[in-house]
Parts: structure tokens; C-alpha cells; sequence
């Protein structure tokens, strides 16, 4: 594809560790003193050890009603498709790191990075980055309308060399000053806030890449394919979202038993999930929350194990509605799990493709935290 990506989101040009280390010497001249949290470790590995959770549904939602395009929700055969039939081309995912870097009286002062990319395969099945689309970006998190005036000094350095600080409290419109005042006095809750937040700006990271690439794939490679790790937001025609974290449970009953009970190499019925709580409209007028068409797979034998073990949830563009479609989707995506990405925990539900260009965005990542201590 010749088609030039933009890379929106700025990238980091210093390590974290040199960023920090001369904030707190310019603090230090203004005798600002921080609580140093470098060996905190990331949020990934702490309070946010599973990812951001699911944005389709709240965890207390049930579904209000489906569409069942092929009739009650069953378990069917996928036929995995052969060597070179599948037109996934390109493969789409984003990574992270959100670091507590120091502490000012109770507000937690938090590095969110990420780093997204999409990744090309020839027609010989070699894959690398696709020129162009690399984005890496760095924001500051911190609360900004505490009064606290040390935490004010911080902020303002931090922009003077151009740095980015969002506020986590105000992302939903501003809040009375009570309400913001005790949230933000609430440390516990300023880092699961922080956590959130930095998950949005990376998801929004690869929705704008998306994007671009059915931009410049639209009018290029109409037959090719892209997927994208994690849930769709919008109705892209050639892309298709798979969702790892099954967070919640939008079957019920014997319908939810047939998806816990799928063998390996099976499918749910598709169907379209309702909810008027959840409508959200697009500039074309189509919905994107709901309209899209949904189905489960089991990807591995799952005998022994979690009854969620090996299953992926796949959201494909509303025009995907018929049993050839969705069989035929099925079959590419199975054909994807080979090589087994076997040196990472999630395997069962991760695509080799999809491995491949997870290390490449880490190692970008790793470049930028070389140094810090618990990173």
C-alpha cells in the first residue's frame, strides 16, 4: 500500500527516566518536593492486570434484545480455510504502559505511554510494519484544579517543554468543586482513573489509525482485510474486531451454555446486540454501537479448563449478515492461529500476526522506559 499514514500522536524524543530526572531537579530549585513512586510498577501489572475492560457494555447491563440472524444462538463447525486463502492482510493492535511516577500530597503523577501500529503481510505470508502507521504517544495524568500549588509548578513544567497533562477528572465535563475535590483526594481512585483514561487515549490512538487505513485501503486494496485487537467502534467494511477480554455476558440461559459449552473449532449464531442505553449514531447515520454483527469462537480445546478458555468474540461490519459471510470469516481467523504464540500466557486467543506486531510496538515502548526502575 503507497498511500502516507500520518502519525498523529507525538513521539517521545527522551527516555522517561531523563524526562523525570529533570523535572525534579528544576522542582528541587523551587524547593518542590515529590515522592518519588519509580518502583511502583506499572498499572498493567498491578490494579490493571487484566486491560481495560469491554466499552460496549457497563458490567451491570443485560443485553434488552438480539437480533439473531441465523435463528437461536447454537454451536456451529468452522471449516478452517486452507494455506492462502484468507485475505487478512493486515493486522491491527496498540500497547501500553501506565507508570506511577511520583506523588505530590495525594494526587498520583502518572506517565501514560503507548505505541500503535499496523502490521502488512506480502503474498509470500512475510509480515512487518506498515510504513507509516507507527504512532507513539506520551501524556502526563494529573489532576489539575486541587489548589494544591506544588502540583500546579508540576504541571506547568511539564508543559513548558512541551509535555502533555490531561486531567482525569474532567473527561465527562466538569465536575462541582466538592465532588472533584474528593475524588481527587481519593489516591486509590486517581490511579484506577489514570488507568482508564491512559486505556481511552491508546484505544483512540487505533480507531484514528483505522481510520486512515480504510481511507487508504478503500480506494487500493478494496479485497483486503484488516484486524483489529480488540472491539470495533465503528462500521469499517473490511475490518473485523476480536475481543479477548469477555468481561461480559451478554447470553443468557440455554444460549449461554451452548457458547460456554462450543467445541474447539466452533461458532456461536451471529447476532446483533440492541440496547437503547448504548446507541451512539455516526455521521452517516448508521449506528455503531449496536449494528454490528457478533459471534463467538472457541479458537483451542478448552477440556479441563475455564469454560471462557480459548473463546474470542468477533465484531464484523454490519454487512456481514449471511452464513457464507460469517463462515467464511470464521475460517480465515482460525487459519490465523498458526504459529501458537506459546511464549506469551494468552495464546489460546491471541493471533500470530497480531504476536508479531505486539513485540514490535513493546520493544518502541522499551526504548522510551530503557532505565526506569520497574519498568
Amino acid at each position: 500500500m503507497s498511500a502516507i499514514f500520518s502519525n498523529a500522536p507525538v513521539n517521545p524524543s527522551r527516555r522517561l527516566v531523563d524526562q523525570v530526572n529533570e523535572l525534579k531537579v528544576s522542582l528541587a530549585r523551587q524547593n518542590i518536593q515529590v515522592t518519588d513512586m519509580s518502583r511502583a510498577g506499572t498499572l498493567e501489572s498491578g490494579i490493571g492486570s487484566e486491560g481495560p475492560g469491554e466499552v460496549t457494555a457497563s458490567a451491570n447491563e443485560a443485553p434488552v434484545e438480539l437480533d439473531r440472524l441465523e435463528g437461536r444462538i447454537i454451536g456451529r463447525k468452522i471449516e478452517t480455510a486452507p494455506p492462502g486463502a484468507s485475505r487478512f492482510r493486515y493486522f491491527l493492535d496498540g500497547s501500553q504502559k501506565t507508570i506511577p511516577v511520583c506523588r505530590i500530597g495525594l494526587s498520583p503523577v502518572v506517565a501514560a505511554l503507548s505505541a500503535v501500529g499496523i502490521l502488512q503481510r506480502d503474498g509470500s505470508g512475510q509480515g512487518s510494519l506498515l510504513p507509516g502507521t507507527l504512532g507513539v504517544n506520551q501524556a502526563w495524568i494529573v489532576p489539575r484544579e486541587t489548589g494544591h500549588s506544588a502540583l500546579d509548578r508540576l504541571i506547568a513544567e511539564i508543559e513548558s517543554w512541551g509535555g502533555m497533562v490531561i486531567d482525569p477528572l474532567v473527561k465527562g465535563g466538569e465536575l462541582p468543586c466538592d465532588q472533584y475535590q474528593a475524588l481527587a483526594g481519593d489516591y486509590g481512585k486517581m490511579l484506577s482513573c489514570a488507568f482508564d483514561l491512559a486505556g481511552e487515549l491508546r484505544s483512540g490512538q487505533e480507531q484514528e489509525l483505522l481510520a486512515q487505513w480504510h481511507n487508504a485501503a478503500g480506494v487500493e486494496c478494496p479485497d483486503d482485510w484488516i484486524v483489529v485487537d480488540g472491539g470495533l467502534r465503528s462500521n469499517v467494511p473490511s475490518a473485523v474486531g476480536l475481543v479477548k477480554e469477555l468481561q461480559i455476558q451478554h447470553l443468557t440461559g440455554d444460549e449461554a451454555l451452548a457458547l460456554f459449552d462450543l467445541p474447539q473449532g466452533h461458532r456461536t449464531s451471529a447476532f446483533r446486540y440492541v440496547s437503547p442505553n448504548r446507541r451512539s449514531v455516526a455521521s452517516d447515520g448508521m449506528d455503531t454501537s449496536e449494528n454490528r454483527t457478533w459471534w463467538y469462537m472457541r479458537l483451542w480445546n478448552s477440556t479441563g479448563m475455564d469454560a471462557r478458555h480459548s473463546l474470542v468474540r468477533i465484531e464484523a461490519p454490519h454487512r456481514i449478515a449471511t452464513t457464507a459471510q460469517i463462515d467464511e470469516l470464521s475460517g480465515w481467523i482460525l487459519a490465523e492461529r498458526l504459529p501458537r504464540a506459546t511464549d506469551d500466557p494468552r495464546w489460546p486467543t491471541l493471533l500470530y500476526p497480531i504476536y508479531y506486531l505486539e513485540r514490535i510496538l513493546k520493544r518502541r515502548l522499551a526504548e522510551i522506559t530503557a532505565g526506569w526502575p520497574s519498568a
